[in-house]
């Protein structure tokens, strides 16, 4: 592979093959590559209408949707430089990414608001399939210039990587060599779904959501969603077969998964009897994420060794990988029909790994980025074994590496907070993968949570401090010759407890700990996936499922503090039968309706249909809503309609009316609500009460 127009040629090719999907868990889009082809050549014609040529710049700022692709492809059909933007940065980081890169045309998602951005600007909806585009390609090579990704940013000035056709191409070339070889044992199974849950912005996701899936003649799968038991139903429903994350994700999932299921000792056979008995072991939860999915793949950050052992014993492969974004971006990976517990995976070919003298990784090869050849440094420490194996053991460098996935330097959080003039000093390191700050404050009444408070406002998601330590002495150890701050030595020093206000290790007790008037985004900094952490947290230590929208309406430590106050733990809620729909309660339906419901109704209600023609051209999914609410506009609809509509039905029907039933398990009430799914196939649709999911 020389360019990646190679690939495109290949997206023409799969043709009625499924190649992305949107999903939010009730409603899902869907593309074939046959759409996808469409798409891209209707946005590389856009290109030529508005001017941006080959060697323009375009930026994506806009969360993972099928539209990113087409816009990404059909940039590189014209030989056009992307510049992909987390869609999770605050406008002023992309108003200076903007001002740095320049680019001609900015393509923006719902996710984001790009009203103070400068340049001229298309929105994902903009991007339609003409039906006479047909897609031309602008010649271009090697050393042209891909894209050009920005690394999680920083207060600072910007610094994009320059990535080219050349190295991209080298870093898939052994990946499309090695699926080539396993293709055909794939077609059973297709499509392949794999659920990327990083930003496309990400070295790392476009590999999993952009080139693999082309690869592999399988499908990207991308949802908004982040809750452990959304992305349970999600890989259900939508038959994924891998799931893509930071190690993270996969923590809030093991906690959600353990407070769900009974986890009794892992079987002790090894081979494929092994696994087949590890299925049967654990088979609520893998009925829980659908029979379709098999493996992680997680890359980003440190993946645990309990964490990872944790899914292993559970029957699923956890594929764990290494790269940079300077790397574009695999530098080694676990090959997933030979993968190495707590292994970083073998090198992949095409690339030199060595460990210096000192214990860093280094790495070249023509997939790295502007080194001609020379060492790049990584930050990283790490081992290789006799097999080549490589093992991360830790960061040499100060940067720290979220569990996101997201880079955060020091300096740019220290830059911030020793501006405040309550702080004399500061130095920020890493405890539990996240920012924590040691503060030497200018006097001992100043209060250091309402400073730290007023930093974050300052700071983006990622850089915004999760715990502080109040330094007990007059200045940090320093360095004899250049007076640096000894960062590790801080940071051994706060881990040894030898500072008398560390802040608590528990995402929960680190926020309950806060004053009261802190709010949890704004002042505390709590990303989306903080939000769904802290939720997890909080359900499994108050045995309890919370509503989502009772959790989304906190906005204050406070209103934390008082919600924990108030809930007495309980069974988690169950999640809905679907008895009515199966063969006994489908005959009985039709029988009690037949026989009953609609002869008694016609008898006193004439009934007169008109319209009924235009049902014919009318597909799946449809909602019908009566214009006038009461307990017989469901027999109306129900007897107006023709036989093939009426078994489709399923009408809502308010939980607040059963709620005698829901709170208290009235015998009464339980009949009429059985009643109601059985005759109608009915569902509860609360209008105060919390449940619905």
């Amino acid at each position: 592979m020389q360019t990646l127009i190679e690939l495109l040629i290949d997206i023409e090719r799969l043709g009625s093959r499924e190649a992305a999907r949107w999903t939010n868990g009730l409603r899902t889009l869907a593309w074939s590559y046959a759409e996808l082809h469409a798409r891209i050549a209707s946005f590389s014609r856009r290109l030529d209408d508005l001017g941006v040529r080959k060697g323009d710049r375009l930026m994506i700022w806009g969360e993972n949707r099928p539209e990113w692709i087409a816009a990404f492809w059909g940039a590189v059909a014209r030989g056009v430089e992307v510049v992909p933007v987390d869609f999770r940065f605050s406008a002023d980081l992309v108003r200076r990414i903007q001002h740095e890169c320049a680019p001609k045309l900015v393509v923006c998602g719902s996710a984001v608001d790009a009203s103070g951005i400068s340049a001229d600007r298309l929105h994902f909806d903009e991007i339609p399939r003409l039906p006479q585009a047909r897609l031309s390609t602008t010649p271009v090579t090697g050393d042209d210039i891909v894209e050009i990704v920005y690394t999680s940013g920083t207060t600072g000035e910007p610094k994009g990587v320059a990535h080219r056709h050349r190295n991209i191409c080298s870093n898939l070339d052994p990946f499309q060599r090695e699926i080539a070889r396993y293709r055909k044992w794939a077609t059973p199974f297709q499509p392949v779904r794999i659920l990327t849950l990083l930003p496309l912005s990400h070295m790392f996701g476009q590999s999993q959501g952009l080139f693999i899936p082309v690869l592999l003649g399988g499908a990207a799968a991308f949802t908004d969603e982040l809750r452990p038991a959304a992305l349970m139903r999600i890989a259900r429903n939508e038959r994924i077969s891998v799931i893509v994350s930071v190690p993270r994700i996969l923590e809030t999932l093991q906690q959600d998964v353990a407070r769900r299921y009974p986890i009794p000792a892992a079987p002790s056979r090894k081979g494929w009897a092994g696994v087949a008995l590890r299925w049967w072991t654990y088979r609520r939860i893998h009925s829980g994420f659908g029979w379709k999915f098999w493996a992680f793949v997680v890359g980003g950050a440190r993946l645990e060794p309990e964490l990872e052992s944790f899914w292993a014993r559970l029957g699923y492969l956890v594929i764990q990988g290494y790269g940079l974004t300077e790397a574009s971006p695999v530098v080694a990976v676990n090959h997933p029909f030979h993968t190495r517990s707590g292994s970083l995976g073998k090198v992949v070919p095409g690339q030199d790994v060595k460990i210096a003298p000192d214990g860093e990784i280094l790495v070249r090869g023509e997939s790295v980025t502007g080194t001609q050849g020379e060492w790049l440094r990584t930050g990283d420490l790490g081992e290789i074994d006799r097999d080549g194996w490589l093992y991360y053991r830790g960061r040499k460098k100060d940067m720290i590496v979220t569990r996101e996935g997201l880079n955060v330097h020091p300096e740019d959080v220290e830059r911030v907070l020793n501006a405040m003039p309550e702080i004399r000093d500061s130095a920020v390191i890493a405890s539990a993968d996240q920012v924590h700050a040691a503060l030497i404050l200018s006097s001992k009444a100043v209060d250091a949570a309402d400073v730290v408070g007023r930093a974050n406002e300052r700071l983006e998601t990622h850089q915004r401090i999760r715990g502080w330590t109040v330094w007990p002495g007059e200045d940090f150890p320093r360095t004899p010759s250049t007076m640096k701050v000894k960062r590790h030595e801080v940071a051994r020093r706060i881990a040894e407890g030898t500072s008398p206000t560390a802040m608590p290790a528990s995402a929960l007790d680190r926020i309950l700990a806060g004053r009261a008037s802190a709010r949890l985004v704004e002042d505390l900094g709590l990303s989306s996936l903080d939000r769904v952490e802290l939720l997890s947290e909080f359900e499994s230590r108050r045995g309890i499922e919370i509503d989502e929208e009772t959790f989304a309406g906190i906005k204050t430590v406070g209103e934390l503090t008082a919600l924990s106050n108030a809930l007495a733990p309980q069974k988690p809620a169950a999640e809905l039968s679907n008895w009515p729909l199966r063969l006994p309660a489908r005959a009985g339906r039709w029988a009690i309706q037949q026989g009953f419901v609609f002869p008694l109704f016609r008898h006193y209600i004439p009934l007169t249909a008109a319209g009924l023609e235009h049902l014919d051209k009318l597909g799946t999914p449809a909602l019908f809503a009566a214009n006038h609410t009461s307990h017989l506009d469901t027999i109306a609809l129900a007897a107006a309609l023709p036989p093939k509509w009426r078994r489709l039905l399923s009408p809502a029907m308010s939980k607040d009316y059963f709620r005698a039933w829901f709170a208290e398990r009235s015998l009464k009430a339980g009949l009429l609500y059985g009643l109601a799914r059985l005759v109608f196939n009915a569902y509860p649709l609360p209008q105060e009460m919390a449940g619905m999911k």
